[in-house]
């Protein structure tokens, strides 16, 4: 998206007269979805994503301001305040913290024999724990980390780790056979970090060691600009996480394996080729052939650590009908971005004042309507999404409308340009009109209802992610924890580009008509589940 004349192109969609450019059919007839329009899109991204905003980061000034430009358009609209104290805000706390490269270590003891292992080359810091620890405990092998009842697994059946340090795999067991009971070749929730370590949290281990990734999946991205470098760590303060977490390369647990007899591929073949887990006490082989424990020293040092309060922004249109008012359908996005990192400011315009924008839109479609729907539909943006989707497991953690009374969740993230990735050879001209759906393997019922509201807007409907998720878009935005919770969601996303989290992630690189028509489409599956009282599933 850096070359010029695509430029231009893009910038000549952004402006083109409302219903001139991509829109084959005329506008819907439903007086929401019309009321909803490139303009407004636009006005909104412009203000998120300006200069005066550097780049909205996690706890910062600036993200405090977005958050009041969204609670004082609930305010305008007439939303009632479902927040704290009556207000649009959700409060919780965040640690931020930078790790003490220096003290922050990981040694090995087979009996007498030791080994220090070297920060960077061997071992990082996962970065969603804010708490310093020092410690050291025997070492044991839990596979994948995994409980999944639903699919009659568990590495930890029978098998106690409480007080150890927990060394396990990434991903999930046979993610190469698509006859897999976890879905075939796609990754189910229990294939992410973020859950499995929560996973081993909650079972009393007293650190985790996760094996990095085997071989790269997707070819690398040319960012248009530099990334962001050397900010601070994020965590939430409720617990959620923390525990000391550690990933290792291959060849350092290899290292670390070596006088059991093991390699990592052997333990990881063990239990793909029998499809059950293969948990154990990790031992070497003593003086006197006496097998003994191996033991692992952690230190996981902070400096600058503090723990700031911050929000989501939620606001509720209540339905008509008395006993289905009381079941919500959520939309959502997330409104921080990555901030400064020197002197550039990453001003996140597609990611994500784009979903932003579109929760705002949706919001002045349904209170302008003449309609209400039955059931009451709960607008939220949630803080903390780029340091690992934060406010959204704040939200599960509190939700303000039970979860198990949230019908399904629509949630947008990056929804202005078009996709650009060599993960799927994919070029900006050949996704003028398209839109990714994310996650519909769980939630059927919702791609129907999708693709019957689309036909009110003609967009090209792309489910690629539901068979082939390299870039691991399903655990990259805030509706994985609502899946975590057997809640229906779905994520909308136009896919990568080469600005992504770069400087040039600009309000006016944006395609607003092609967002107006997803955020139209968003609208109608909103209306559509929220007016019918029809029952959504989760399908594991």
């Amino acid at each position: 998206m850096t070359r010029t004349v695509l430029r231009a192109f893009l910038c000549t969609a952004a402006l083109a007269p409302a219903g001139v450019f991509l829109h084959a059919q005329a506008r819907p007839a439903e007086p929401g979805a019309a009321a909803i329009t490139a303009a407004g899109l636009k006005g909104d991204v412009f203000f998120l994503a300006a200069d005066e905003m550097r780049g909205r980061d996690a706890l910062s000034h600036e993200g405090r301001i977005a958050a009041n430009y969204i609670a004082s358009e609930f305010m305008r609209l007439g939303l009632k305040p479902v927040g704290d104290a009556g207000t649009y805000f959700q409060n919780f706390p965040m640690t931020a913290a930078a790790i003490d490269r220096e003290k922050t270590a990981l040694v090995v003891h087979w009996g007498a024999v030791s080994k220090t292992f070297t920060y960077g080359d061997d071992f990082e810091p996962y970065g969603q724990s804010n708490s310093p620890m020092t410690l050291t405990a025997p070492l044991v092998f839990a596979g994948y980390g995994i409980t999944a009842p639903e699919y009659d697994y568990d590495d930890f059946g029978g098998f106690d780790v409480s007080g150890k340090i927990v060394l396990v795999l990434t991903h999930e067991p046979q993610e190469h056979d698509p006859a897999s009971p976890f879905k075939g070749k796609w990754n189910t929730f229990h294939a992410y970090n973020r859950h499995k370590i929560e996973n081993i949290r909650k079972h009393g281990a007293a650190a985790v060691l996760i094996v990095d990734e085997w071989t790269p999946d997707r070819p690398p991205m040319t960012p248009s600009g530099p990334r962001p470098v050397g900010q601070p760590n994020y965590a939430l303060a409720n617990g959620f996480l923390d525990i000391p977490e550690f990933t290792i390369s291959r060849r350092a647990a290899d290292d670390i394996l070596k006088p059991s007899g093991n390699t990592i591929e052997q333990l990881k073949e063990a239990i793909d080729h029998t499809g059950h887990p293969a948990s154990e006490a990790l031992t070497s082989t003593g003086p006197a052939g006496q097998q003994i424990p191996i033991l692992v020293s952690v230190n996981k040092a902070l400096g600058e650590r503090r723990v700031v309060q911050t929000r989501n922004v939620v606001g509720l249109l209540e339905g008509t009908d008395p006993q289905l008012k009381a079941e919500v359908v959520a939309v959502t996005a997330h409104y921080d971005h990555v901030g400064v990192s020197g002197d550039r400011i990453y001003h996140g315009a597609d990611d994500n004042a784009s979903g932003t924008a579109g929760v705002l839109e949706i919001a002045r479609a349904f209170a302008d309507g003449a309609a209400r729907p039955k059931r009451s539909v709960l607008f939220a943006v949630f803080e903390a999404e780029e340091r690992g989707l934060l406010g959204a497991y704040a939200y599960v953690a509190h939700p303000v409308v039970p979860l198990d009374k949230t019908v399904a969740v629509l949630n947008m993230d990056m929804i202005g340009r078009d996709e650009d990735s060599p993960t799927w050879n994919t070029h900006p001209a050949d996704n003028l009109n398209g839109v990714n759906i994310v996650g519909t393997l769980y939630s059927p019922d919702l791609r129907k209802i999708i693709e019957r509201e689309n036909a009110a807007v003609g967009l090209k409907l792309d489910y690629k992610t539901d068979g082939d998720d390299r870039e691991a878009w399903f655990a990259r935005s805030d509706h994985f924890p609502f899946a975590e919770h057997d809640v229906p969601m779905v994520l909308f996303n136009t896919g990568e580009h080469p600005d992504y989290h770069t400087e040039h992630d600009t309000w006016d690189r944006l395609h607003y008509e092609k967002m107006e028509k997803i955020v139209r489409l968003i609208y109608l599956t909103a209306r559509d589940v929220a007016a019918s009282g029809e029952k959504v599933g989760f399908v594991k």
